[in-house]
C-alpha cells in the first residue's frame, strides 16, 4: 500500500495537455455547466477522439450487451482469466465508448484482457441511477458470457466514480468476482462534505462551483449521500483492491485521496500515483506520453498481482 508523487517532463505530456485543453473548451465544469446544450456539445469532441488509432493487434466491435451497444475491444492472443469493464468519463453529461476506444486498445494490447467499453446513458436526459444501472446491466451481462472470468472495472472522472458506485453496488449484491477497481481522477462527493480548497489547485476541465451544477444534472432530487452517488460516503469492508490516479493540482485530488484513505482504514489493498505538473484524468493518454505509459504497465501489473 503505497503513495507515489512524480514530476511529468516529457515534451509528449505538454503537447497532450495542449490537446486536451482544445478538445475540452467551452465544455468546462463548472457553476454554468447546466446552460450548455450537451447533446450539441457532445458532437465534435467524440468525433475528434475517434480518429486517435486504436493500438495495431487488437480488434473492436461494436457488441450488444446488457441491453446497450457497446464496445469490446480484443487484443491477439487474448487470455480469459480477466475481463477488464471500463466505464468512461465526460462528467456524467459528455463521452462515449467510441471515444474512449483508443486507451481501451492500449489496455487490451498491454494486458492482453478483452475489454469491454461501456455506452450508458447520459444526464441530463438521463438521470441516476440509469447510467449506473446500464453499467450494472452490463457486467451482469458479462458474468452470465464469461462465468469463469474474473472482473476488473476501471474507469475515469465520472467514470472513476461510476466504477466505485459499481463495485459497492456488486457488493452489496453479494457479487464477489471483481477482482480490482481501476479510478483515475474519480469524483466522489456531490454533498460538499470534501473540503477541496486546502490543496492548490490548477486545473482546466474542474472548475470550483462545478459540484451543484453537475448534481442538478445527474441526480436533481436524490439523496446526495447514497453511495452509489457519492462514493465517499461508502462502507469499504470487503472491496475489491483498488488502484488510484491523479494530478497533484487537480480540483478532485481530495477525491483520490479520500478514497485511499478509506481504502486504508478498512484494510485494503490500495496504490496510488500522482502526478505533478499533469491534468485531470490523464492516465487515460496511455502510450502517448512516457509518464502515462508507464502507469498504463503498472495498471497492469497491479491487476496481475490481484490474482497472486
Amino acid at each position: 500500500m503505497s503513495i507515489v508523487v512524480r514530476t511529468a517532463t516529457s515534451k509528449e505530456m505538454t503537447r497532450n495537455m495542449n490537446v486536451v485543453k482544445l478538445l475540452t473548451k467551452g465544455r468546462e465544469f463548472d457553476e454554468n455547466m447546466l446552460t450548455v446544450d450537451w447533446e450539441k456539445a457532445r458532437v465534435i469532441p467524440n468525433l475528434s477522439y475517434t480518429f486517435i488509432p486504436k493500438e495495431k493487434g487488437v480488434k473492436g466491435y461494436r457488441v450488444r450487451i446488457g441491453g446497450t451497444i457497446s464496445e469490446i475491444l480484443i487484443p491477439e492472443n487474448v487470455r480469459d482469466r480477466i475481463i477488464i469493464l471500463y466505464i468512461h468519463g465526460g462528467g456524467f453529461v459528455s463521452g462515449s465508448a467510441s471515444a474512449s476506444r483508443s486507451y481501451c486498445s492500449m489496455l487490451a494490447k498491454y494486458s492482453g484482457y478483452r475489454v469491454i467499453s461501456a455506452e450508458y446513458r447520459l444526464s441530463p436526459e438521463n438521470k441516476f441511477p440509469n447510467g449506473l444501472e446500464d453499467c450494472y446491466n452490463i457486467l451482469r451481462a458479462i458474468r452470465k458470457r464469461y462465468p469463469d472470468s474474473k472482473l476488473v472495472l476501471a474507469g475515469e472522472s465520472a467514470g472513476g466514480n461510476l466504477s466505485l458506485a459499481l463495485a459497492l453496488k456488486a457488493r452489496d449484491r453479494g457479487r464477489r468476482s471483481i477482482a480490482a477497481v481501476i479510478a483515475h481522477s474519480p469524483l466522489v462527493d456531490f454533498t460538499g462534505s470534501l473540503d477541496r480548497s486546502v490543496h492548490e489547485i490548477e486545473d482546466f476541465t474542474v472548475f470550483e462551483g462545478f459540484e451543484q451544477a453537475m448534481s442538478i444534472a445527474y441526480a436533481d432530487g436524490e439523496d446526495l449521500t447514497n453511495p452509489y452517488i457519492s462514493p465517499y460516503f461508502g462502507d469499504y469492508t470487503g472491496f475489491p483492491p483498488v488502484f488510484l490516479t491523479c494530478d497533484y493540482n487537480e480540483t478532485l485530488f481530495a477525491d483520490s485521496m479520500v478514497i485511499y484513505r478509506k481504502c486504508r482504514e478498512a484494510g485494503v489493498k490500495v496504490n496510488m500515483v500522482q502526478m505533478k505538473g499533469a491534468f485531470h484524468a490523464f492516465a487515460t493518454m496511455g502510450t502517448r506520453t512516457p509518464e502515462t505509459e508507464r502507469i498504463l504497465v503498472e495498471t497492469v501489473r497491479f491487476i496481475e498481482d490481484t490474482l497472486n
